[in-house]
């Protein structure tokens, strides 16, 4: 709500005379205070609109002859003081007055900013940006070859999106400008936590804008731009689904309208929860009609841009390091390797993956049992979200050896059922849910029921297999009566299970007709030996050798 005076005396004559000014008569603005010291000092919270304090917004214009003279004060309590004063020459020609090339420049800028949330304007939508800025330039020079001098210096940087779990702080900006150059001398970030939990990252460089004498070269072209960056253990992200931790150098270089970026990252430390079901989005047959004219198409922005833009050469190696791990959608394991991605200059195309990611342990949730993965590799080979896939995983302490094997793309996958020697898709299948054939009496019935449920339940769990999850459990089963070779009948039995490393297994298998359960450890102390502990109903320790021949 400022209101402003204005007061102009202009003569133009043979020789221009002009005194402006714009002046605050009253009122006052509203800034966000963001972590501003001066608001709790006054009792005021933080992210809280409160007045500036506007004490004095002044700007004056004067000219005599061909003298242009102009300057700006800024003053208030919260939203910092800034002076400046700018003077260059005006010439009368045929045409009117002009501003000729080689017009001489001098001024000076004094600013001292504090932290507000007004720096939030510049960031994209969602983000939240602060700090505290001072600088003290002079300028010099010409029109065509303005000459700057000065620091600039910041501290208290902080950037945050809360959606995408990004939060950088304690940062620092040490700059100074000798004449059309910038150096960066030093700029960091902290990540979520300070240096010593989320890491840090630092910057040098400088920046440089070319003369150009002709006047005629795209501004792009005259730009020049080097940068080295050093991560060091710098917490990206840190929602809780999506935690990454890397380390490693960058560099990128801009120069004639040409971005060139090198670097080499390792993920210190990652995990990345994948959702079960991912948000809804419109198919490509899908045309939205705009609410104004009748008819209106909404469209997608053209690309084209008029002037030149800038071609993007990338080169960076991503290695995946000790401890990257993915979960959900059955899966849950570490991935280890390295990759290479690239993008050329003046390419549509988006930025292509080249390498080889292969699985380190791990586990796979199928036909409602929990499979360890003993073969996983993703080789990209171009497009970072179709890599060709080659994954077997195996159902543990089992006497047949018996899995799943996906191959394909990610985009075309091929799964098919597994058993080392061959053996018939309904006898894998038996051997995969039931974890026994199914030349058993009433076997049959209850293969097609964990597939059915398998296949009709969400994520391809089946119910049994959310209902496991649900307890904690790895093994959830139900196996009907059954007869064996003499003639006895077995009564139907519930059969739960957990794993609690990788060799160390216990069940607890409960006969439906019985008074009595069978709890069962099972211990792998080789590839070929088991050691099997049986107690309740039935008590035995066995040692199991196990020999697969066609």
């Amino acid at each position: 709500n400022l209101v402003f005076d204005a007061d102009w005396d202009l003569e133009a004559t043979d020789a221009l005379k002009l005194r402006a000014t714009l002046a605050r008569r009253s009122g006052d603005i509203r800034v966000q205070a963001d972590s501003l010291p001066s608001a709790f000092s006054t009792g005021v919270a933080a992210n809280t609109v409160i007045d500036a304090g506007v004490k004095e917004a002044r700007f004056t214009v004067t000219a005599d002859g061909d003298n242009l003279h102009a300057a700006l004060r800024w003053d208030s309590e919260r939203a910092g003081d800034a002076q400046a004063e700018f003077s260059t020459r005006i010439l009368r020609g045929s045409d009117g007055w002009g501003w000729a090339a080689d017009a001489p420049l001098s001024g000076s800028i004094r600013a001292r900013l504090p932290q507000v949330g007004v720096w939030s304007v510049l960031a994209p939508p969602g983000w939240r940006m602060r700090g505290t800025l001072d600088g003290d330039l002079a300028l010099a020079g010409t029109r065509l070859a303005p000459q700057w001098s000065g620091t600039l210096q910041a501290n208290g940087l902080a950037l945050r999106s809360v959606v995408d779990g990004i939060e950088f702080g304690n940062g620092r900006l040490r700059a100074s400008m000798q004449g059309q150059r910038l150096d960066i001398s030093e700029f960091s970030l902290q990540g979520a936590g300070g240096a010593a939990a989320g890491g840090e990252l630092n910057a040098k460089g400088f920046a440089l804008w070319l003369p150009d004498p002709s006047g005629a070269a795209p501004g792009l072209t005259r730009v020049r731009l080097e940068l080295d960056a050093t991560a060091r253990a710098l917490r990206v992200s840190a929602r809780a689904d999506r935690r990454l931790v890397v380390s490693g150098t960058a560099q990128g270089q801009l120069n004639n309208a040409r971005l060139d970026i090198r670097g080499a990252l390792k993920a210190d430390q990652a995990l990345f929860i994948l959702p079960d079901e991912t948000a809804p989005s419109l198919g490509d047959d899908v045309v939205v009609k705009g609410a104004g004219p009748a008819g209106a198409v909404i469209k997608p922005a053209s690309s084209g841009a008029t002037g030149r833009r800038v071609l993007t050469e990338l080169s960076v190696a991503l290695d995946l390091g000790p401890d990257f791990r993915v979960q959900g959608r059955g899966i849950n394991t570490r991935l280890a390797g390295t990759l290479q991605l690239r993008g050329a200059a003046g390419s549509n195309e988006a930025p292509r993956l080249s390498g080889e990611v292969r699985t380190v342990r791990g586990n796979y949730k199928a036909y409602g049992q929990q499979l360890e993965i003993e073969q996983g590799v993703l080789r990209f080979t171009g497009a970072y979200d179709n890599p060709a896939l080659d994954i077997l995983a195996i159902r543990p302490n089992l006497t047949q050896r018996v899995g799943v094997q996906i191959s394909g793309t990610a985009l075309a996958p091929r799964v098919r059922l597994y058993s080392e020697p061959e053996l018939p898709q309904a006898e894998k299948l038996a051997w995969l849910v039931l974890g026994r054939s199914a030349a058993n009496g009433g076997a049959e019935a209850a293969v097609l029921q964990q597939a059915a449920l398998a296949l009709l339940g969400r994520s391809g769990q089946g119910l049994s297999g959310g209902l496991a999850g649900a307890l904690g459990l790895d093994e959830l089963s139900f196996a009907g009566a059954a007869s064996n070779t003499s003639g006895r009948t077995s009564a139907a039995t519930v059969t739960l299970g957990k794993r609690l490393s990788k060799d160390f297994y216990v069940a607890y298998e409960r006969s439906l007709a019985g008074t009595l359960g069978t709890f069962s450890i099972f211990y792998d102390l080789s590839q070929r030996f088991t050691l099997r502990a049986r107690t309740g109903e039935q008590s035995a320790i066995d040692l199991i050798f196990t020999l697969s021949y066609d």
